[in-house]
């Protein structure tokens, strides 16, 4: 059988006909109707290109849709460029292929646009909005380029929009772009005076599996409310009852996997006027039936989810009074679907952190914030500088109290944050607020309440409003910012400023790396940090971290006898 070279698949979609950046390299030179300048600027373009994505020109296609989703994954910082000089770097590409008619050549003056569409477009400019303008600029000119009247802008051309893009562009992604141009539209359909009262609908990234609960009946409802409540409120002296109450975030998740279970009965074709009740779910078949359904979804595999609804299905069995056959059959199911403990971080981290074992790395997480915050100043709007000091304290808190990103996003000024009055100050979560139920503090270090203070004497009213409660607040200032969506901000901050993957959880980790690697041993002060309940989890989660720390000692000893015998 003949064997299909890996490297080949790389190129698998791409037609054999398409030209190579080599091709575009070896004719420009010849091209005279180009400056010279401007022939070498297009040939390093297209070398510095190919170089970050790891291939020599010969090997790269000049198709955008090959290009599009490689060069959206590489950081520049990574590089060791500049965003700036890697920006020239794809304008010049893009500039080469456009030359040869490979792409499209962008004309996104005003001037150029029809009578109706210019004057929507000056009101746009006139608004100062610096939501609409970047959403909207590309798209206003593609749909006046194809004859598009603006009352006649349906899904069908936003659709169009996107296949365009994915076929002319080489780094912006196209989905990102289309929704952007959606949201845009619909924004400027409120806030422009005469703008087509059109609305364009942005379907759904997620399938959605959770079901309304409006749509189950009633008695489904009331009997989760009554278990959800029953879980915050034990009776030590109920037979098989809780001694302990359950934290409300647990209770609340409890809630959503219940829900979720009655809705993958559902999917899995059981009638939803059947689900009258929390007991309906304990049946053994009907426990087997939505489990299997889980599992379909999941390519037969188990995965924590099916596991932990397993778990939960089998602990209830027992705490709701099911028969004893009822509790033994759920039991070996869960049994069955259980994953082994996990015994220290998963792989993506290790890698992750494997990385910021170099000083060199360590030392760019460590001095981001103070370069974030002071280069603030240099940028051209309030809101960008706010939004700039905003990630800056994130990071930093983030390094300085390595706490779960829950914590940092719903730190309120006057709870969590604690002054005795000698200049000091604390970052206090009190045990209703933590994982583990335990109270945890840290003293905050001088540069991040100078941070602080800076901040917040700035932050309004660009990014909320004044006299709001929160340190990162929803840009309204009716409540905190959503934990996953500051999470997402610091991620891509760091990506884009250093070139390194970090996501919010892994700051525990290199806290705790940090830490071992100049005290091997300290676990019980590593617990303390991270505020776990037991010292034998910090040992199981990081066991590996002082491993490594053994093992380039021990490189080093060896090195040293060989040294002293040589």
């Amino acid at each position: 059988m003949k064997q299909i070279d890996p490297k080949d698949l790389e190129l698998a979609f791409v037609p054999p006909e398409v030209p190579r950046f080599a091709e575009l390299i070896d004719k420009l030179p010849r091209e005279d109707e180009l400056s010279a300048t401007r022939r070498r600027d297009m040939v390093s373009g297209l070398r510095r290109v190919a170089k970050a994505l790891g291939r020599p020109p010969e090997d790269v296609p000049c198709d955008t849709r090959w290009l599009q989703p490689r060069l959206a994954r590489i950081s520049p910082a990574a590089l060791g460029l500049s965003p700036k000089s890697w920006q020239n770097a794809l304008s010049d590409a893009r500039a080469a292929l456009v030359h040869f008619g490979l792409a499209a050549r962008r004309t996104n003056r005003a001037e150029e646009l029809s009578p109706a569409w210019r004057v929507l477009w000056t009101a746009i400019l006139r608004s100062n909005d610096r939501t609409l303008q970047p959403a909207l600029c590309r798209f206003v000119h593609f749909l006046d380029r194809h004859g598009i009247e603006p009352g006649e802008v349906t899904e069908a051309h936003a659709i169009a929009y996107r296949d365009a893009v994915a076929l002319n562009e080489i780094s912006k992604s196209p989905d990102v772009a289309y929704r952007a141009a959606v949201n845009g539209w619909n924004l400027a359909a409120r806030r422009i005076d005469g703008w087509p009262d059109v609305t364009l609908a942005l379907p759904s990234r997620q399938k959605r599996i959770i079901r309304p609960i409006e749509t189950f009946p009633e008695s489904f409802a009331q009997d989760l409310d009554r278990l959800i409540a029953a879980l915050g409120t034990p009776d030590p002296f109920a037979e098989g009852g809780r001694r302990k109450s359950l934290r409300q975030a647990t209770r609340a998740q409890y809630r959503r996997q219940l829900h979720r279970f009655a809705s993958e009965l559902v999917e899995a074709g059981m009638d939803i006027d059947e689900i009258t009740g929390i007991d309906v779910l304990l049946e053994p078949a009907v426990a087997e039936r939505g489990l299997r359904q889980m599992l379909g979804r999941a390519g037969n595999e188990t995965t924590r989810a099916i596991a932990d609804m397993a778990g939960l299905l089998r602990n209830l069995a027992r705490t709701e009074g099911r028969t004893a056959e009822a509790q033994e059959t759920l039991a070996l199911l869960a049994q069955r679907l259980a994953l082994p403990a996990q015994t220290g971080m998963t792989r993506k981290n290790r890698e992750r952190l494997r990385v910021l074992q170099d000083v060199k790395q360590q030392r760019k997480l460590l001095c981001l914030p103070d370069q974030l915050f002071a280069s603030a100043g240099a940028a051209p709007k309030a809101f960008t500088q706010g939004l700039m000091r905003e990630d800056a304290l994130a990071i930093a808190l983030l390094l300085a109290c390595p706490v779960r990103i829950k914590n940092v996003a719903s730190i309120h000024l006057e709870e969590n944050l604690h002054l005795p009055g000698d200049g000091r100050a604390y970052l206090v979560f009190e045990d209703e607020e933590t994982k583990t139920s335990r109270p945890i503090e840290f003293e905050l270090p001088q540069d991040i309440l100078r941070m602080i203070d800076r901040h917040l004497a700035t932050r309004s009213p660009a990014l909320c409003p004044p006299g709001t409660p929160w340190l990162f607040p929803r840009r309204d200032g009716r409540a905190a910012v959503d934990p996953q969506q500051l999470s997402g901000r610091i991620s891509r901050r760091i990506r884009r400023e250093t070139g390194l993957e970090m996501n919010a959880h892994l700051f525990r980790h290199f806290a705790v790396m940090i830490w071992l690697d100049a005290n091997p041993g300290a676990y019980e002060a590593a617990r303390r940090l991270l505020g776990h309940s037991e010292v034998s989890h910090t040992i199981n989660m990081y066991s590996g971290l002082e491993g490594t720390s053994a093992i380039r000692e021990f490189a080093e000893l060896l090195a040293t006898r060989k040294a002293g015998v040589a």
